[in-house]
């Protein structure tokens, strides 16, 4: 991972799948994701099965619609412009995850590319850097907080540019609606999994809250197939979990190679839940 991340990032891709010569001979082949997944696959190259192995382990990803354009709209009420009691919650929720360590640093994008292709990357994808993990909270019955995109989630403080009010998905553009403040100029995009948020609270009611974090819980049941962050895919494959729950208000879905969807009535709920429970290496495979 630490050897081929940076190519990854380098190649203005989300995955880079590369072959490894061991000492003792032969070759193995290697993925790398956009979200740190890292694993390998244990055919050789000259194996008959070998290219079907890799094209199912390509496909899925390569084939899958992102989600990552934002129309934002600025309409957001005033007494909304400088948050509320679940802007306040969402603020404390970060801190929480800092406090325990799960919020990986930002990953410095722009000091592994030029500057040239660090402005493609931003205007490809709208990324202002790489951060991992974000947090939801249910707002009303069409809305919700979520955390913006490429912040440090340990101090998600202002409206507009640490938290956004999601408020819709248009399929027509393939883009989620937020409402802004008018006075923000240039609102931060939200988290690219604001669509499989935005799913899970149409579908269940009772949710109140999402956590997502680069982790692990034992015995969590997992989506099936890796795909990228910010896909329709992905979005899909983690509400179909929530929805084969016992409980979906309290639904912790394992997103394969890549971290934890975790489902709570409130951002209260879900911490008194994972406390103590929490593996930090996300298993590979």
């Amino acid at each position: 991972l630490k050897a081929g991340y940076p190519i990854l990032i380098r190649s203005l891709s989300n995955l880079l799948v590369y072959l490894v010569r061991p000492p003792d001979g032969g070759l193995s082949t290697h993925f790398v994701t956009l979200e740190q997944g890292s694993y390998a696959l244990n055919l050789a190259p000259d194996d008959p099965e070998y290219f079907d192995a890799v094209y199912r382990r390509i496909a899925p990803l390569a084939s899958s619609t992102l989600v990552v354009e934002n129309i934002f709209r600025p309409d957001l009420e005033p007494e909304l412009w400088d948050g509320d009691e679940l802007t306040a919650a969402l603020h404390e929720a970060g801190r929480r995850l800092d406090a325990m360590d799960l919020l990986p640093a930002p990953f410095p994008i722009q000091e592994l590319l030029p500057e040239r292709d660090f402005r493609h990357v931003q205007r490809l994808y709208g990324l202002g850097g790489l951060s991992y993990g974000n947090l939801s909270a249910r707002k009303d019955a069409r809305r919700f907080w979520m955390s913006a995109s490429g912040v440090n989630k340990a101090d998600l403080r202002n409206v507009g540019e640490h938290i956004l009010m999601v408020t819709d998905y248009d399929p027509a553009r393939n883009a989620m609606v937020l409402s802004v403040p008018p006075g923000v100029a240039r609102p931060r995009r939200v988290s690219v999994d604001a669509i499989e948020h935005w799913m899970i609270y149409r579908e269940h009611p009772e949710v109140g809250a999402i956590v997502h974090i680069h982790a692990w819980m034992e015995g969590v049941p997992s989506t099936r197939i890796n795909y990228p962050c910010g896909t329709l895919e992905l979005a899909r494959a983690v509400a179909a979990e929530v929805r084969r729950a016992p409980d979906p208000s309290r639904a912790v879905v394992g997103l394969r190679n890549h971290g934890l969807t975790i489902c709570g009535r409130s951002l209260d709920d879900i911490f008194e839940r994972i406390e103590g429970r929490i593996l930090r290496q996300v298993p590979m495979s």
